[in-house]
C-alpha cells in the first residue's frame, strides 16, 4: 500500500497519531486522521522524537501552512493496551489532502541524498520493532478543535459496539456527552474533543473511540467534575436508560483506555 512506501519512509515515512487523534482547527465536518502505531525499543523514543523533528517536522509543518492538513504530531503512550508504545498522527479533511501529504513525502524523500536518506531509515529502524508497525485511517464523526492550543496530552476512550448498534451510540454522545466536551472546550479547559470510526478497517477489532486532547493532566480534574455535575443534572431515570442502552449496545470486556504525551504537536496557529 502506498501510505506504507511513501508515508512512513521516516516508520517507514513519516511522523505522524489518534487517537483518533489531537488536532488543531480542522477544515471540514468530518475529517480524517491517519495514524501509524509504532513498538518503540526500551530506551529509544527521544531517538524516534528526534528523528520526528528533524526528516519529518520541515515537511508537515509546510503542509500545515499552505492549509493542506491542519494538524499532526507524534504521542507515546502513557496508560493503555500493553501493544502500543508511540503513534503519529495526521489530520485532514479528506482523500484528497491525504494523497498531497503522500505526494509531499514521496518527493522529499526522493530529493534526499542516498547517505542523508539512509541515515534516516536506520535511526527509525533501531528505535522501533518493525515487524510490530501499524497503519490505519479513521473518519471523525464528531470534530470540535480550537487553533493554536498548547497540545500535550491525549485522552480515548476506545468501545466496540455490536453490528447495528453504532449510530444509536453517536446519537446518544451527540445528544448527552457533547454538549458537556463543548462547554469544555469553550471553557478552555480542553482543546479539542471527538468521536472516530474507522475509516477502513484494519483489523484493530474497535469500532469507536471517543477522544479528547488538553494541555496539562490537572484539566482532567475539571473534566470529571463536569460530567460528575452532568450525570446529577440528568436524574436516576435517564441515567438509567443510559447505562442500559450503552451496555446493550456494547461487546463485553472490550473497553480500553489510553492516556499518551504528545510530544510533538503541529498546527494552525490561533489569529
Amino acid at each position: 500500500m502506498r501510505y506504507r512506501n511513501a508515508l512512513v519512509a521516516c516508520v517507514v515515512t513519516m511522523g505522524l497519531l489518534l487517537a483518533a487523534a489531537p488536532a488543531a482547527a480542522q477544515a471540514g465536518d468530518k475529517p480524517l486522521t491517519w495514524l501509524l502505531s509504532v513498538q518503540v525499543k526500551p530506551g529509544k523514543m527521544m531517538d524516534l522524537k528526534n528523528a520526528a523533528e528533524k526528516y519529518d517536522k520541515p515537511v508537515l509543518d509546510k503542509l500545515v501552512a499552505e492549509g493542506v492538513i491542519g494538524s499532526w504530531g507524534l504521542a507515546c503512550q502513557m496508560i493503555g493496551p500493553p501493544t502500543e508504545s508511540c503513534f503519529y498522527y495526521a489530520t485532514a479533511a479528506d482523500w484528497g489532502a491525504m494523497g498531497k501529504l503522500d505526494k509531499a513525502f514521496a518527493d522529499d524523500r526522493k530529493a534526499m541524498k542516498e547517505a542523508e536518506r539512509k541515515a534516516m531509515m536506520e535511526t527509525v529502524m533501531s528505535a522501533t520493532e518493525p515487524d510490530k508497525e501499524m497503519s490505519s485511517m479513521i473518519r471523525h464523526v464528531v470534530f470540535h478543535a480550537v487553533p493554536g492550543g498548547d497540545v500535550h496530552y491525549l485522552m480515548r476512550h476506545i468501545y466496540t459496539f455490536k453490528p447495528g448498534k453504532g449510530e444509536e451510540v453517536v446519537k446518544l454522545y451527540k445528544e448527552y456527552i457533547a454538549p458537556t466536551y463543548e462547554k469544555l472546550l469553550s471553557d478552555g479547559v480542553i482543546l479539542g474533543y471527538g468521536l472516530a470510526v474507522p475509516e477502513m478497517h484494519s483489523g484493530a477489532g474497535w469500532t469507536h473511540t471517543s477522544w479528547i486532547v488538553f494541555s496539562d493532566m490537572a484539566k482532567l480534574d475539571q473534566v470529571d467534575k463536569a460530567f460528575e455535575e452532568a450525570t446529577k443534572a440528568r436524574g436516576k431515570e435517564l441515567n438509567e436508560m443510559l447505562d442500559a442502552t450503552f451496555m446493550k449496545a456494547s461487546v463485553p470486556g472490550a473497553h480500553v483506555d489510553s492516556l499518551a504525551e504528545v510530544l510533538i504537536h503541529g498546527g494552525k496557529t490561533s489569529k
